[in-house]
């Protein structure tokens, strides 16, 4: 019994490649009274199906071209939704009427809703102070000489805008990106006089509608950062009411109203994340 057990096993396992080479040996094997009887019904035939079939599906699951194997590669990208840039700059601003140019700084930060487009918030503040003196002389110290200044007054302007903004750039690839945006907001002036005279101060603010404009160029530093130039207008008329007393009129309501225009010039950094 064991020597037909042992026979059917080897039979079964040599069936597909006799039946491949002599059609003869196969149907010898498969009736062999003597070798096959008691596996005839079972064996046989579930051996030679899944040894049929096996072969074809393992070469569809692994295909090789060229002895190495393919495998697609998926793709995803890493840029960021609406990154935020920011700038921070600082220049000088020179208003046409009634003040000297002075120190201005600021920044502009927003969301960059596509590569070459920007909205967001700009912020400057500028500041100009001057003073009134009298020259009393040269003054004599023990170890150098000076001149000596009586203080009368001294006054300082500070203007300060907060505007909505769009801003349009070249494209990213270009040594020199050019650039150009535009602002509309509300602006704060502040005044501050001190008469040291008379001892009497005078502080008021103005506030209205502003707007500004502005073209320049950035150079890259690296993917994130940039220098930037940039040459801007500001264009506002701030205004204050106070309540006064006049002798044809009695009690009225006074507008004093200052104008805020001039162009000014802007250095600045600029960086995204």
């Amino acid at each position: 019994m064991r020597t037909y057990l042992w026979s059917a096993v080897l039979a079964a396992a040599l069936l597909p490649g006799a039946a491949a080479a002599s059609p003869g040996v196969s149907g010898s094997l498969l009736q062999a009274p003597s070798l096959m009887m008691p596996f005839v019904s079972v064996a046989p035939t579930a051996v030679v199906a899944a040894e049929v079939t096996a072969p074809p599906t393992l070469a569809l699951a692994t295909p090789f071209v060229g002895g190495v194997g393919y495998r697609p590669r998926a793709y995803r990208s890493r840029a960021s939704v609406m990154p935020t840039t920011t700038q921070v700059h600082g220049g000088f601003f020179d208003p046409t009427e009634g003040f000297s140019p002075g120190f201005v700084g600021g920044f502009r930060m927003g969301p960059q809703v596509d590569p070459r487009v920007q909205i967001g918030l700009a912020v400057d503040w500028w500041h100009r102070s001057e003073s009134t003196t009298l020259d009393l002389g040269e003054v004599r110290f023990p170890a150098a000489r000076g001149d000596s200044r009586l203080l009368l007054s001294r006054a300082s302007a500070d203007l300060m805008p907060i505007l909505a903004f769009v801003q349009i750039s070249g494209d990213e690839n270009l040594p020199v990106i050019p650039y150009g945006g535009f602002g509309a907001g509300y602006e704060w002036l502040f005044l501050t006089v001190d008469d040291y005279l008379t001892g009497e101060s005078f502080q008021q603010t103005f506030g209205g509608f502003g707007w500004q404009v502005w073209g320049g160029a950035g150079i890259p530093l690296d993917g994130r950062t940039r220098v930037n130039g940039e040459v801007f207008y500001n264009g506002s008329e701030v205004g204050s009411d106070a309540d006064v007393y006049l002798d044809e009129l009695g009690a009225v309501t006074v507008r004093d109203v200052v104008q805020m225009n001039g162009l000014g010039m802007r250095i600045g950094l600029s960086w995204g994340f």
